[in-house]
């Protein structure tokens, strides 16, 4: 994960195993893909060098075969992590981009597989939970392209986009996160009253995709916004005094061992 400049408290920062392995599968396709070429442009032009002398159609010939194979060669890797999860992960690391430039008296938490005996695996994950002056957040990231009319009553969203250049805009929907964001939340407020902390969490709906419009997000009883919001309706809220402890028992639910954002 590349290096941020950091004003937030991101110690519990912990790394997206796989965009890991996406990244270290492209680098290593390019490393091969870099030998390649180094091995086959020399060859490919000698021979289409060769073959001009013995004649210049066979040359020409001879030199569009070696540009076919040198575009083949030089095409990037792909990548085994399925593009729908990398997706949402990539929509986790704008997010936490825009966290991070929170002040140092903002506590982040990421991939937060928070206890939970209400459900047959026995935890939920949670993308981000955020302590802060102005309480504790608990942030459910969406990366979904297109322009978003938020309806809280309806179990799905009109979501309109466009499928390329010059065409008209097509009708969807994006199933409404607010009962997942709300079953979260009061997940967390059980565990932290199992652990003698007395806190009501309030919940975030972050569409983080670049291309992501949101109208009648604030209306909702959970707000929907957009990355770029997030980090003012966070500081915009009254402060308030935090229970004793609550970082220490935060800081238990992340699972030791997991390895933490380099620069964090």
């Amino acid at each position: 994960m590349r290096k941020y400049r950091i004003m937030a408290d991101c110690r519990f920062v912990t790394e997206y195993p796989p965009l890991v392995r996406h990244r270290e599968e492209l680098r290593a396709a390019a490393t091969a893909r870099g030998r390649r070429l180094r091995v086959a442009v020399p060859v490919l032009l000698g021979l289409a060098a060769g073959a001009f002398l013995l004649s210049p159609p066979f040359g020409l010939f001879v030199a569009a075969i070696a540009s076919a194979v040198v575009f083949f060669i030089a095409l990037p890797g792909g990548s085994s992590v399925d593009a729908g999860a990398l997706a949402g992960i990539e929509g986790e690391v704008a997010v936490l981009e825009r966290l991070q430039s929170l002040p140092d008296d903002h506590v982040v938490f990421n991939r937060v597989k928070l206890p939970d005996p209400q459900l047959p695996n026995g935890s939920r994950e949670l993308d981000f939970i955020v302590l802060s002056p102005a309480g504790l957040w608990v942030i459910e990231v969406k990366n979904t392209p297109g322009y978003v009319y938020v309806q809280p009553d309806q179990r799905q969203w009109p979501l309109a986009r466009r499928a390329g250049c010059g065409s008209r805009p097509g009708w969807n929907a994006l199933e409404n996160p607010i009962d997942q964001v709300n079953a979260q939340v009061q997940a967390l407020r059980r565990w932290l009253l199992q652990h003698s902390i007395a806190i009501e969490p309030k919940g975030l709906i972050c569409l983080s995709h670049p291309e992501v419009a949101v109208e009648n997000g604030l209306s909702s009883p959970v707000p929907v916004l957009v990355r770029d919001q997030i980090v003012e309706h966070i500081q915009a809220r009254p402060a308030m005094t935090q229970p004793a402890g609550l970082i220490d028992t935060l800081a238990a639910i992340m699972p030791s061992g997991r390895k933490v954002v380099a620069g964090s």
